[in-house]
């Protein structure tokens, strides 16, 4: 006799939660259809209304619920974070490697926020700022992974980049180390970004509340501050994977952050670096979603891309010689992890075994439920 389960529908997360109870803030006609999008997709995880796979087994029939594969749910970009990092594993060579934090002045922040496009620039200039530093000042050819970094502990709009860069020149035999001067990529870095806030301002019509000879002024007063640039030496790739997965795929505040959800606000914590000690936060849940939405990316919007020595083009051309001189064997690109495994990790439970512990096949998809 076949047996067949409901799909179950799993315990909400407090993102999801959320997202619930603020439905009319991001469920309407006026919001960014990106970010509604997402949020519908991720309130919708693992329920019918992402439609559902039969399995089967000669004893029983199980129906599993789809998972929405969106940025803005916990349970999907944890699984995609580890997915991201056992590919760049297996793509990057072994050795040295300096992780690079490019920041600017809070009154430009801004700026960014309400001209995205300008702020995807911003990957790109940290590159061509690294790559050129390198090339004119050390004589050799580095690999880049800028990615572009919009948010801090208290979900307010804070642009800045996080860039990997090789610690050593990957096309020679016991190539030396690079050593990576902070004020002087500081200096390029500052002048480039001012450059393209004037570009903008005079070319084009940007989007602020201050005026043009406001603007002016304030990237006047800038351009002579000293903006922060950080250096950090990672021993090995494993490194800077761990740090750069809290910023590539998930959401941009973790469940462990979120201490309460209550007639309509939310309250979370975050760490403040300059006292040194946790910091409680309590916003609505109208302007925490607000807050959450600035942070979406695109679609079609990659948050990491590659320069220099890593660029698509160059490293087809050096990567053979680049794990050889490293004395490493190129591993292939490794296959996507089974749904399956995901489940097994968290409830110790394969999934795919009916109650007699006989494993079950695919069968069919069925079509989306609306709620």
């Amino acid at each position: 006799m076949v047996l067949t389960e409901e799909p179950r529908i799993p315990k909400r997360s407090s993102l999801q939660r959320i997202l619930i109870e603020g439905r009319e803030r991001w469920d309407q006609p006026g919001y960014d259809p990106d970010c509604s999008l997402r949020f519908l997709r991720a309130v919708q995880c693992k329920t019918p209304e992402l439609g559902r796979r039969v399995y089967n087994s000669i004893n029983e029939e199980t129906v599993f619920c789809n998972t929405c594969k969106s940025p803005a749910c916990t349970s999907c970009g944890h699984w995609s974070t580890i997915q991201w990092q056992r590919e760049r594993w297996c793509a990057l060579p072994e050795g040295p490697y300096r992780v690079i934090t490019l920041t600017m002045p809070n009154t430009l922040w801004p700026l960014f926020a309400s001209n995205p496009r300008l702020c995807r620039k911003l990957a790109e200039i940290a590159a061509r700022v690294i790559v050129g530093y390198a090339r004119v000042r050390r004589g050799v050819e580095v690999g880049v992974i800028p990615i572009l970094h919009t948010f801090n502990g208290k979900l307010e709009f804070n642009s800045h980049v996080h860039a990997l860069v090789t610690g050593r020149d990957l096309q020679r035999e016991n190539g030396a180390c690079i050593f990576l001067d902070r004020d002087q990529l500081m200096r390029s870095w500052k002048r480039l970004v001012i450059a393209l806030l004037r570009a903008v301002l005079q070319g084009t019509c940007i989007d602020s509340k201050m005026s043009h000879d406001e603007i002016e002024r304030l990237l006047q007063r800038e351009e002579i501050r000293h903006w922060k640039v950080h250096v950090q030496a990672f021993d090995g790739k494993e490194h800077f994977l761990r740090y750069a997965g809290r910023y590539v795929r998930r959401p941009p505040i973790a469940e462990r952050r979120i201490i309460s959800i209550s007639n309509g606000f939310v309250r979370f914590w975050y760490k403040d670096k300059r006292l040194g000690r946790r910091q409680t936060v309590t916003l609505t849940i109208e302007d925490f979603i607000d807050r959450w939405a600035q942070h979406i990316p695109k679609r079609y919007r990659h948050v990491m891309r590659y320069f220099g020595l890593f660029g698509p083009r160059r490293w087809n051309q050096v990567v053979e010689t680049a794990f050889l001189l490293v004395r490493e064997k190129r591993r292939r690109r490794p296959k996507r992890l089974p749904w399956a495994l995901s489940v097994q990790r968290l409830s110790g439970r394969n999934p795919l075994l009916d109650s007699k512990r006989v494993r079950m096949t695919f069968v069919r998809h069925l079509p989306p439920i609306a709620a």
